[in-house]
């Protein structure tokens, strides 16, 4: 367990790419993503109180990232990729909102107490800065790609996924 915190935590430092990931089935990152999406939910508040919804959102943001990911390395001829990436994706992702989940939990006291939340509002985006950097990374590494392309995909997921959590726990019904 320590030697795959270790990995993710050296991949978020841009210090290795998934292609140091071991390789594994495909079942493997998504379960990976599946325990990590739903209990570090970057949507937290919206999962308690639409539980089911949340869980189809889940899902639903596993099956965008596989399907865009597996249709990329699929058309660039790199298939073989899919199980590393997804793993790496989801590993990394996880370790993140492990640290965005206090910043989570910070940010709502301060609104709920109408206190400053400049500060974790501004990490909270810090960090998710540095997570768009980060699957930028891994995906220039798997696709064979540069930098910026691999920043154009991350951000199109990144564009997509919140289109459908929106549809499916829209922010004004919390």
């Amino acid at each position: 367990m320590r030697t795959l915190f270790d990995l993710f935590f050296d991949i978020c430092l841009l210090r290795r790419g998934p292609q140091d990931v071991p390789a594994a089935p495909a079942l493997t990152a998504v379960r990976t993503g599946l325990s990590g999406h739903w209990f570090c939910c970057p949507h937290g508040g919206r999962r308690a109180a639409y539980p089911l919804r949340s869980l189809l959102l889940t899902l639903a943001d596993l099956a965008l990232l596989a399907g865009m990911t597996y249709g990329v390395l699929r058309a660039l001829g790199h298939s073989a990729r899919l199980a590393q990436t997804l793993t790496a994706l989801t590993g990394c992702g996880t370790l993140l909102q492990l640290i965005a989940l206090p910043l989570g939990i910070w940010f709502d006291q301060a609104s709920a107490s109408q206190a400053n939340a400049e500060l974790p509002f501004l990490l909270w985006l810090l960090l998710l800065l540095w997570s768009i950097v980060i699957s930028a990374h891994i995906l220039r590494h798997a696709f064979t790609v540069s930098f910026g392309i691999g920043l154009a995909y991350a951000f199109a997921y990144l564009f997509v996924s919140w289109t459908i959590a929106d549809w499916l726990l829209p922010l004004a019904s919390t």
